[in-house]
């Protein structure tokens, strides 16, 4: 199995009412913290959509051709939601990925709730969860529910989510035999 770490496409998630800033810092510090962990990352040019992310179907269906442009050059994608991202534009994005797919939220912060600063990611990551749930999309979510880039907790879910993405990755051509008797059910 190869020991180098994953190489992870990031997918941004967000809604038109959400700024746009909120968007560019997630891109800035999620990607300075994989590559400091040692993966590398992909991510939609920017100016692709609006801020790089998605916030609708037609966006999703650009980001879907950035990850078949790319086939083959990433291990898993990563869906990074700053805010309360777009359901149907992560349908339309990642409903024929064919690699791991973790979904990480952003934490609220208390003093930082008015509407040109709240994120909400937390329910937004329950919304996308369920309506990847609808459509059959696997997915990867773990503990906690939101977690800051580059906490501990980040680090973690990196680290277990590269361990997934290189297992699947390892046995995706496996042949399995029986060799032996056969034995009636």
């Amino acid at each position: 199995m190869d020991k180098h770490k994953s190489t992870f496409a990031l997918f941004f998630g967000t809604r038109d009412v959400f700024p746009d800033s909120l968007i560019a810092a997630a891109r800035r510090e999620s990607a300075a913290a994989l590559e400091k962990l040692g993966h590398r990352v992909l991510m939609l040019d920017e100016n692709a959509t609006k801020a790089g992310a998605v916030q609708s179907p037609q966006e999703g269906m650009k980001y879907a051709a950035f990850l078949a442009a790319n086939k083959g050059k990433y291990d898993g994608v990563i869906i990074i939601l700053p805010n309360f991202g777009d359901e149907n534009g992560a349908v339309a994005a990642l409903q024929d990925v064919d690699v791991p797919v973790l979904i990480l939220a952003y934490p609220d912060e208390l003093n930082k709730m008015g509407p040109a600063v709240r994120r909400d990611g937390f329910c937004g990551k329950f919304s996308i969860m369920d309506v990847f749930c609808q459509y059959g999309i696997k997915f990867t979510a773990l503990k906690p529910h939101t977690v800051a880039v580059g906490s501990k907790a980040f680090v973690e879910n990196i680290d277990y989510f590269d361990r997934v993405c290189r297992v699947v990755k390892g046995v995706r051509r496996m042949k399995v035999g029986s060799v032996g008797a056969r034995h009636a059910v």
